[in-house]
């Protein structure tokens, strides 16, 4: 049986709507230990994947405990940045629901991204009057940090990081592989 509506949106509220293990948005209830093999529908055994890092690491038995550990911590961190007095997650957790949703629909054609960007640009001019001396460092370095490469071209990207080894490369060109690890490409 497929995790519960309830659960579903408890692994995506704990982990701010964000994959546990590359920290992009557009997740989904990802199940740690499949159904077929006996795996609950209970929210210890899910875990918050975007598409990408689902179909390149979800079935692989191998990545189960990886999964699981990248979870704990994952939810650790959201917890000591939104856990404020403020919490912003919990106040804008219908805009975070809804841009999820368009991510789906637009991840299977079925939306163009002009309403998303809307989104986008109103959540990040919202962080940006928020920021206090005391939240500057740790939004400007989320920020760095879910900065996504963008294909420029054939072989050529820029912002360029590779979630397996951690290279980041400003301007990555020649290349359809991580310099580093060697890992493909295959996910921009």
């Amino acid at each position: 049986m497929p995790f519960s509506e309830k659960t579903k949106l408890e692994i995506k509220n704990k982990a701010a709507f964000r994959c546990c293990r590359c920290q992009n948005i557009g997740i989904d209830a990802h199940h740690i230990i499949p159904e077929n093999e006996g795996g609950s529908d209970d929210i210890d055994n899910g875990a918050p994947l975007c598409q990408n890092c689902h179909d390149q690491f979800g079935d692989n038995p191998k990545k189960r405990k990886e999964i699981r550990q990248m979870r704990d911590r994952w939810y650790k961190q959201c917890e000591e940045i939104y856990s404020s007095s403020k919490n912003w997650v919990t106040q804008n957790w219908e805009v975070l629901n809804n841009m999820n949703t368009k991510l789906e629909k637009i991840q299977r054609g079925q939306e163009d991204i002009t309403e998303l960007k809307a989104m986008l640009k109103s959540i990040s001019d919202q962080l940006i009057k928020d920021i206090t001396p005391q939240t500057a460092s740790m939004t400007a370095s989320a920020i760095v940090n879910s900065t996504n490469a963008v294909k420029l071209g054939p072989k050529t990207y820029s912002n360029f990081y590779c979630s397996n080894c951690n290279t980041r490369i400003g301007l990555l060109t020649g290349l359809d592989v991580c310099p580093n690890c060697k890992t493909k490409i295959n996910q921009y």
